[in-house]
């Protein structure tokens, strides 16, 4: 590919006069070594990349595709367009999708706030045995939860590492709950009544917030991207997990399982990439 760098005049948001975000997905056909060129070519670009993850797989979406994924930050529109002219490519590049979005990030006291019910947590999780509901699930179709390979896949991954939960979130309009008296928007009933208790309960078991953002416009780049990931998507949030396990746990803390409901409501589609760094 010639240029992965966007063209600067395709950012929608016309008063951005700072630093410039994006979100990168990546499919190289040399992972290892295309990515390290890549992060050199950064580097020498005065790129500041925030995160880089090599993309293990779909937990939730159709099939794997994407095998890298960055979040970098430019110091300005004109450092963008300078990088876009001068050009960074490489030919292993298979496929490509880059995302504009504003940071969304939560206040450091609230954070830190959740981190001292941490002992709580972890002793709810010692005493609570799992029982996940997986009647949800079904071989094909959902386009908010795991298919039931999926979601065996992740439930018997024994490793220790650090687990990144990349997700790519779009709400409904209006919320779908089975209680028609109810009234919400689809970006209240997941962001706000759900992703609030969600972000609380991933903190309590141990893990922590790494990023994130609300997307702005339709994508800079698109270059031979999967239909799964392809188009506008609203919002995206990365949560660190200690070991992938640990997302078992989201249902043992308090409030949780009741929040689901609203996630069912809100929540139009998603793409869930399981990651490493």
């Amino acid at each position: 590919m010639n240029n992965i760098i966007p063209n600067p005049i395709k950012l929608t948001d016309t008063e951005i006069t700072n630093k410039v975000t994006l979100f990168y997905l990546f499919k190289f056909s040399k992972t290892v070594e295309t990515s390290k060129i890549i992060k050199q070519e950064f580097d020498n670009q005065n790129i500041k990349c925030l995160h880089w993850f090599n993309c293990q797989y779909n937990f939730i979406g159709e099939d794997d595709f994407w095998t890298n994924s960055a979040l970098l930050e430019f110091e300005s529109i004109d450092h963008l367009g300078k990088v876009f002219i001068k050009k960074i490519g490489n030919s292993d590049i298979q496929a490509l999708q880059v995302f504009n979005l504003t940071p969304k990030l939560p206040p450091k006291i609230i954070v830190y706030l959740f981190k001292l019910l941490r002992p709580i947590g972890y002793l709810l999780d010692c005493l609570i045995k799992n029982e996940i509901d997986n009647s949800k699930l079904s071989n094909s179709g959902s386009k908010i939860l795991p298919n039931k390979k999926q979601n065996n896949r992740f439930k018997n991954n024994n490793s220790k590492e650090k687990a990144y939960m990349i997700n790519l979130l779009k709400a409904f309009e209006i919320a779908k709950y089975k209680n028609k008296n109810i009234i919400k928007s689809g970006r209240e009933a997941y962001y706000e009544k759900y992703g609030t208790v969600a972000f609380r309960s991933v903190i309590l078991t141990g893990g922590n917030f790494t990023y994130a953002g609300r997307f702005i416009g339709s994508p800079l780049i698109e270059y031979n991207a999967p239909n799964d990931t392809k188009g506008n998507w609203q919002a995206l949030g990365i949560m660190e997990y200690s070991n992938p396990k640990k997302l078992y746990s989201l249902e043992k803390m308090p409030g949780y399982k009741k929040s689901l409901k609203h996630r069912d409501a809100g929540l139009e589609r998603t793409i869930n990439i399981y990651s490493i760094k």
